[in-house]
């Protein structure tokens, strides 16, 4: 395979809202150029990219692809990712290792709150942009509100570079702005100036004063030169567009319709002219220790990648995708994972062109490749020689915001199961397996109900684990709210040796968190201390199954101050006995209460539907905290109780039509109502029964 200077190569994440056709494009870009024969279709389950089963039946981005081809001598590593809410994940961990990003906007549906959410996270890492408007032949196609949206709800640095010459069915044709020169794509294929349509004159010279305000205001001398002749050479728009890209002061705007091919060669000059090569930055961010410093990185630098994506596939082995920031890999390097302190040796290397593989040789620096089966190394750690001695710094996935019990469908598959979840963790760090050690279910976390369904599909498909899915058990804590005194006597006789103890313990409520405190108060041997710790391990034992609904006890403190023994008949399991009969007393004599997870959510909404979204969130007992106007969207921040956010983001999704997303971090314990309470304490009273 041809290698590359760092200097011509372009390594651009495509990211979108789901549905806006960055896979699309993405196929369109590869076609153009030659690297695939035919251009594939998401809709018909023929494209080259979304390959995957699960991506084929549901239509739509799962998994980050890799793309390449060449333009211009140029070499395009194009980082496909996933529209959907659930999969942020790949898209974080895609832009971790690309120097910009081309942010697909639908020009029937404008920006929407995945397009706002990804801008933010391009705002994060520092990415230049460049801004597709896709789609321009739908039927509700509005380049001009797509603009107004733009600016308003991104950034008002976004500057057209290209007009469209109509729009929906109508749509023919493009003027480039930086030329002045119009083309005219009405025979498929193929592009042919034109003059520029009167009745888009004026709009033309708008777009193009923009243009050269934009480029000139980098350079005094080009400010000194537009001032006094009106106008700048071609050469020079091109430099200050690019110095704008570079340092995020501008960001240039075109319109395609991939499908047609209008449009694209335009966006294949774009992306050579003006998105930053690999060799845009002599550093990078990393850690040494708790320290930050910087990695000087390109072809003479000691080596340095980053795993990016882990791919476990069945029939092709396992990959680790690689970006090469500094130095070089070949088959059979001797690296060093720095994450983890252990050596890792390269075996076979390839290049990944969707779901094709081409072995190659070695990755250069700056490009991107695959390794297989490395013994070590994990999503997101930093392979390199052994004297780098700093690793990049984590990937920021996001949090679970979703949660549901598994169980396995056929006995005896417990351990199955958590193999099976614990290998597609090692592809999808963005979810949580685990058994609640409260609740002792299998509990899944994650990002919702697609990534969930996808999980379990990809579990069952893979490992052959069929599971069941239900609502999970809420862990709920009891505690008390009063102090009382109990006596409590254990004594059985039933011939030979019998059992007797007898204990006086004071329960209190202490403040929120303070957890378990046992004081042995006992003076004159009442009890003698060999059984003193029985009793504090009778009232643990009894604490982990508490005597109201079976949940975890917390935040009392216990005193023993009195008792009595038999010298015979006594012994630590009569103390244990009676220690647990005194909390059960305990329980029923004094105050008490139940305490429940309590939630602080985020709500990202358009802003039409927040008084829905509110309304929604006091149903489930939740406390709004305050909301404020981002753009066109509504921020409401809330707390609100586990037990009432069960499949809460596919609601969510429901009420907003798929344009409300949210988080959740965990808050802290609230008592629970008294009249829910006595519910909690009933259901778990007849489950027991049941069972």
């Amino acid at each position: 395979m041809k290698s590359y200077a760092p200097a011509d190569i372009r390594n651009v994440a495509i990211v979108a809202h789901q549905a806006a056709g960055k896979t699309t494009l993405a196929e369109a870009i590869l076609f153009r150029t030659g690297a695939i024969g035919r251009q594939g279709s998401v809709d018909e389950g023929t494209s080259n990219l979304d390959y995957h089963a699960n991506e084929i039946e549901r239509k739509t981005s799962i998994y980050t692809a890799l793309g390449a081809c060449e333009h211009e001598k140029t070499k395009f590593n194009l980082v496909d990712t996933p529209g959907f809410e659930d999969f942020r994940g790949e898209v974080i961990a895609a832009l971790g290792v690309v120097e910009s990003a081309l942010l697909v906007v639908r020009s029937d549906g404008g920006v929407e709150v995945g397009t706002a959410a990804l801008w933010q996270t391009l705002e994060k890492y520092g990415l230049p942009a460049l801004l597709v408007v896709s789609k321009m032949d739908k039927e509700h196609a509005d380049f001009g509100s797509c603009m107004a949206q733009i600016r308003d709800q991104l950034s008002p640095k976004a500057v057209p570079v290209q007009i469209p010459i109509g729009q929906g069915d109508g749509f023919h044709g493009l003027i480039d702005v930086a030329t002045g020169k119009a083309y005219d794509y009405k025979n498929p294929g193929e592009a042919v100036e034109m003059a520029i349509p009167s009745e888009m004159r004026a709009a033309y010279e708008e777009a193009r004063e923009e243009l050269l305000n934009a480029a000139a205001e980098h350079d005094d001398a080009l400010v000194e030169k537009y001032l006094d002749e009106g106008d700048l050479s071609y050469d020079e728009i091109r430099l200050g567009i690019q110095i704008g890209v570079r340092d995020r002061s501008f960001f240039p705007v075109c319109a395609c319709s991939p499908m047609s091919g209008i449009g694209m060669r335009a966006v294949l000059h774009f992306i050579k002219e003006y998105l930053p090569s690999a060799e845009s930055t002599t550093g990078l961010r990393a850690l040494a220790g708790k320290e930050e410093t910087t990695l000087r990185i390109g072809a003479g630098a000691l080596t340095c990648a980053r795993v990016f994506k882990t791919a476990l596939e069945k029939d092709a082995g396992d990959f680790s995708y690689i970006r090469v920031f500094a130095g070089k890999l070949g088959g059979g390097d001797e690296l060093h994972n720095h994450n983890r302190n252990q050596p890792e040796r390269l075996s076979q290397l390839f290049a990944l062109e969707g779901k094709n593989r081409e072995k190659i040789e070695s990755i250069g620096c700056g490009d991107f490749g695959a390794a297989v089966k490395l013994k070590n190394t994990h999503t997101g750690d930093t392979l390199g020689d052994k004297n780098l001695d700093a690793v990049l710094p984590p990937f920021a996935f996001p949090e679970p915001n979703s949660r549901v019990a598994l169980r396995p469908a056929r006995d005896g598959e417990d351990d199955k199961l958590a193999q099976g979840m614990h290998r597609l963790n090692e592809e999808d760090p963005t979810f949580v397996f685990s058994m609640d050690p409260q609740t002792h279910e299998h509990v899944l976390q994650g990002q919702g109900e697609l990534h969930f369904d996808v999980l379990l599909e990809r579990l069952e498909r893979r490992y052959k684990v069929e599971v069941t899915r239900h609502k999970p058990k809420i862990p709920y804590l009891e505690t008390l709210k009063s102090t009382v005194d109990i006596a409590a006597r254990h004594k059985k006789q039933s011939g030979g040796r019998g059992q007797f103890a007898d204990v006086n313990l004071k329960f209190e409520p202490v403040s929120r968190g303070a957890g378990f405190e046992f004081v042995n108060a006992i003076v004159g041997g009442a009890i003698p201390g060999k059984f003193i710790p029985a009793v504090e391990k009778g009232l643990i034992e009894t604490m982990g199954k508490g005597p109201l609904a079976g949940c975890r006890v917390v935040d009392i403190k216990v005193t023993l101050h009195d008792g009595g023994f038999h010298a015979v008949d006594s012994s630590e399991a009569a103390f244990k006995m009676a220690a647990s009969l005194a909390m059960r007393d305990a329980f029923k004599t004094a105050k008490v209460a139940m305490l429940e997870p309590i939630y602080s959510i985020e709500v990202k909404c358009p802003e039409e539907v927040m008084g829905d979204v509110m309304g929604d969130l006091s149903s489930r007992r939740g406390r709004i905290m305050g909301s404020e106007q981002v753009g066109h969207f509504s921020i409401v921040k809330a707390v609100v109780p586990l037990s009432e956010l069960y499949r809460y983001s596919t609601s969510l999704r429901s009420m907003t039509q798929g344009r409300g997303t949210h988080t959740r971090t965990f808050e802290g314990y609230e008592e629970v109502p008294s009249d829910l309470m006595q519910k909690i304490i009933d259901d778990a009273k007849k489950n027991s029964q049941e069972a």
